[in-house]
């Protein structure tokens, strides 16, 4: 499902300019500014987007593995884990 949701805004070319959040009772709000990248007057956008716990969990672990996949530096947990099992066995 989530790699169907992902294609719908296929149409729109955008960078994410920045992002704030703040936690709520059931996960996490973050707001993105997103800047269009082929208008001319660079249009802003504000876009809110609200997590809960597994839907952040989710989001978190593609994010990683994008990351991964494209060489990038893990962070300080990951690699702490994979020391970790390396040791224990």
């Amino acid at each position: 499902m989530a790699q169907e949701l992902s294609h719908r805004g296929a149409d729109f070319s955008g960078a994410l300019l920045a992002w704030k959040r703040r936690g709520s009772q059931a996960g996490v709000v973050m707001t993105l500014q997103i800047v269009e990248t082929d208008a001319a007057d660079h249009r802003f956008h504000r876009v809110i987007l609200a997590l809960d716990d597994r839907q952040l969990r989710y989001m978190a672990r593609d994010l990683l593995q994008i990351a991964r996949e494209r060489g990038m530096e893990l962070p300080l947990r990951e690699r702490a884990k994979r020391w970790l099992k390396s040791l224990i066995g």
